[in-house]
């Protein structure tokens, strides 16, 4: 009978365009009502547990529910038309899940092993303010950015696009990179991982390197001489990336 059940539910979920298309509204639904019981199992477990790690990894939850629920809200807030369950950014990448999943089962593993390790301490507030320091960073340039904000690098200039260099865009470039690089960065300092404190800068790092080097051929492209000064003087707020002005301008 469950199996009967679960086959009925199966063929009309996959039949349901609603559940099938990525702007279909039972698919946001799925997705919204999965961030929110994340969010409050962490909170949950934060104000009732007395468990150290637990509570620790509350906050993880917290701030990991969080940042995917502000993405998907600024871009309903600024792009109605396009929003879709992508812009939560849950099925980012394969390696976005994977890193996830790694952090996860490097915590527990710890925390069974080297209890010591874990709970409440220096460490896990500074990676605590690094996280929110990077989530305002984000959301302030997803913010400032309003409707010059995409989740995909545009390939062709259109007539609404402007470069933005007011707000937090007079401290960085690409902020909404920035943020998120200290963002995932501090959550795993949060969680006091050594490993994938190690792993997330590296890989994190690589991603945003390769992202902004391209991203900044457009820009050239599309602003020319004016994107050239805006290069100029401000950074682009992650160690150790930089990029030069094509030699045409």
């Amino acid at each position: 009978t469950w199996d009967r059940l679960i086959g009925l539910l199966r063929t009309m979920v996959s039949q349901n365009l609603s559940f099938v298309s990525e702007s279909g509204l039972a698919r946001v639904a799925c997705f919204a009502a999965g961030i929110g019981a994340t969010f409050g199992a962490g909170v949950c477990c934060l104000l009732f547990s007395s468990n150290p790690a637990l509570q620790q990894f509350s906050c993880y939850l917290i701030s990991l529910s969080l940042f995917h629920w502000l993405e998907f809200f600024l871009t309903a807030l600024f792009h109605p038309d396009t929003v879709s369950a992508n812009s939560f950014l849950l099925n980012h990448s394969p390696q976005f899940n994977i890193a996830l999943l790694c952090g996860a089962l490097e915590f527990w593993v710890e925390a069974l092993l080297f209890p010591e390790m874990k709970g409440f301490s220096f460490i896990m507030i500074l990676g605590a303010l690094i996280t929110l320091f990077g989530q305002i960073m984000r959301t302030a340039a997803m913010w400032t950015a309003g409707r010059n904000f995409t989740h995909c690098i545009a390939s062709e200039k259109e007539d609404k696009h402007q470069l933005v260099t007011n707000g937090v865009y007079k401290l960085s470039r690409h902020p909404s990179y920035a943020g998120w690089f200290y963002w995932s960065l501090g959550t795993q300092i949060a969680l006091c991982n050594p490993v994938c404190i190690v792993g997330y800068a590296v890989a994190s790092w690589s991603f945003f390197n390769a992202r902004i080097r391209y991203e900044e051929r457009t820009l050239f492209e599309f602003f020319g001489k004016d994107y050239v000064a805006y290069h100029r003087d401000v950074p682009i707020g992650i160690p150790f990336i930089k990029t030069s002005v094509p030699q045409h301008l």
